[in-house]
């Protein structure tokens, strides 16, 4: 199982000249603060730092805020700096191994990161790859999406088709990252069978066409009387293929210098045209205050003054001049070597008369048809036995690997993982309490949808039940469980104190947890944040530390962008 840990924040506003550090327990981190200081903007930066912009706008902020996030994946540390869409990706020593300017390709860069190999569908029923976005849907309870009956966590997640239900199977091992490895690999071998059976299909297709075309009852005389006749085809042909080449070439470019004249008289002659008629325009409107007759607007210098008529008139009139002499010389030589194309085909007339050419009753064209049938058909017959070969091969790694996949989704493990599931959810609700519900049609994606107060609480037992799935036998990742303000709808004074001592107590025992409250709380964590002043997260007399510490690496960012 892959763990990823939160580990530093350092947040940069140059142009407030203050920034902001804050280090996470790498098990149990709580925030507190009254509302405004700035608890959800501290962790919502954590998340569109790595490409994952969630619900909710953060109040009063710079949007030019420099962040860096620096966490390890199974123990090896990385950081990533980011300033509006641009993002890099350093390793331990801060050096930027990747960089990216839009949030498709920095999309794929952290899922080659973290191993995230999730295939999701968009809108149009097309194939993408899923992103920061899903990677955390599960395991972050935004205060602006999340406490209620649907999924709104991070913005944007429309674009995806129904992404919940394979995001859900993919971290609880329903469908785990090697079911989408290998169906992968499932896919090019499909795509490429589907080429060679395409190929096979048109190679027999030619063979019986030519099998048709060529009879195969001619002449099998071998060709030794018609070596000299074939040693005259093989230099003639050699040498009208040479000369067809610089020919072709020739005439392409020929071509195109003539078009490109052609085209560029035909414009000079529209520009000309147009001054004419300014010119025409003038004489008869000697106004020092002109209106132009297209657009009306008013000139208070003449188009004269502006423009230079006369001396325009004059270098317009010169360029279409020698444009139609470069023009008339082009088609000259153009026509040239249409002629010696001409005296080509006369040569081809030479070959054709080899061709006839007897001995006795049988031609040298009846010798060279009869040998080139039955070898085109024997490579024929070789191309298909090796097209087979392939496609044998294929059919065999597809099947092979359609046994692994039917093993990753056996209905003994999903079953086995929707008995966790279900049985975690139970225990939850006791935990949180709430009343007992009957969970045996209950599925990964039944999300509750529950008013009151009693609502947040069902919605917490919800994700408790899916994070103690991730973290059974069959999960793939270990992500930091992140509970942004679980005082919701009015949370009574009993109720409250329940819901942080589940979290503190109940959660999986290895993970990280970062819990924002409005009040201190007796229930003990291993690392306590206090942020008391409203719309100030960012700090004057920290600017210095976190300025020398964000600054490089940004000048690293732009320095990876330009170069």
């Amino acid at each position: 199982m892959k763990n990823f840990l939160f580990k530093n924040i350092w947040l940069l506003s140059e142009s407030q000249q203050r920034g902001r550090r804050e280090i996470f327990s790498p098990k149990k981190t709580l925030i507190v603060g009254m509302n405004h200081t700035g608890k959800s903007s501290l962790i919502k930066s954590l998340f569109i730092a790595l490409g994952a912009r969630p619900t909710g706008e953060l109040g009063q902020w710079d949007d030019d805020t420099a962040v860096v996030v620096e966490f390890s994946i199974d123990g090896k540390d990385y950081s990533v700096v980011q300033q509006a869409n641009f993002r890099a990706l350093l390793n331990s020593k801060g050096e930027i191994e990747d960089a990216a300017t839009n949030a498709t390709d920095w999309g794929e860069i952290f899922a080659n990161l973290v191993g995230y190999n999730l295939t999701l569908t968009d809108r149009s029923n097309n194939p993408v790859s899923g992103d920061a976005r899903t990677f955390f849907l599960p395991f972050y309870i935004n205060q602006d999406g999340s406490w209620l009956s649907n999924w709104s966590t991070f913005v944007s997640l429309q674009q995806y088709k129904q992404p919940i239900q394979p995001v859900l199977e993919f971290f609880t091992g329903v469908k785990p990252p090697r079911y989408y490895e290998l169906n992968a690999q499932k896919n090019i071998r499909q795509t490429t069978l589907g080429d060679l059976r395409s190929e096979e299909r048109l190679v027999k297709n030619i063979r019986e066409r030519v099998a048709k075309s060529i009879p195969l009852d001619g002449p099998k005389t071998v060709p030794e009387a018609f070596q000299q006749d074939i040693n005259r085809l093989t230099d003639e042909l050699t040498s009208l293929n040479a000369l067809q080449e610089q020919a072709r070439k020739t005439l392409v470019t020929e071509l195109e210098t003539l078009e490109s004249l052609k085209t560029q008289v035909k414009l000079a002659k529209h520009a000309l045209e147009h001054h004419d008629k300014d010119a025409e325009y003038l004489q008869h409107e000697p106004h020092e205050v002109l209106v132009c007759p297209t657009c009306h607007a008013e000139h208070h210098k003449t188009f004269m003054d502006i423009l230079r008529h006369s001396e325009d008139a004059r270098v317009l009139q010169r360029l279409v001049t020698q444009l139609e002499v470069d023009a008339r010389k082009a088609a000259e030589i153009h026509n040239g070597s249409k002629a010696k194309l001409r005296e080509l085909d006369d040569r081809y007339a030479t070959v054709s008369a080899i061709l006839e050419t007897r001995r006795e009753t049988i031609k040298l064209d009846d010798v060279l048809r009869g040998m080139g049938a039955e070898a085109a058909l024997g490579a024929f017959s070789a191309e298909l036995d090796a097209l087979k070969q392939k496609i044998d091969q294929l059919v065999v790694e597809i099947a092979d690997i359609d046994t692994q996949l039917r093993e990753l989704t056996d209905t003994r493990r999903s079953k086995a993982i929707l008995t966790l599931f279900r049985s975690s959810y139970e225990t939850a609700r006791v935990s949180l309490n709430l009343p007992a519900v009957d969970t045996k049609r209950m599925m990964l994606s039944s999300r509750p949808d529950m008013s009151g107060s009693g609502g947040p609480r069902a919605i917490l037992a919800y994700y408790s039940a899916i994070w103690a799935t991730c973290a059974g036998e069959h999960g793939s990742f270990s992500l930091p469980l992140i509970i942004d303000s679980p005082q919701q709808q009015g949370q009574d004074a009993a109720n409250l104190p329940i819901i942080i001592n589940h979290i503190a107590e109940n959660l999986p025992k290895d993970a990280q947890v970062i819990l924002t409250v409005e009040t201190p709380t007796d229930v003990e964590f291993n690392k306590t944040i206090i942020l008391e002043k409203p719309y100030q997260l960012l700090q004057e007399e920290q600017f210095e530390e976190v300025n020398a510490f964000v600054r490089p690496r940004l000048e690293r960012l732009y320095s990876r962008l330009v170069g």
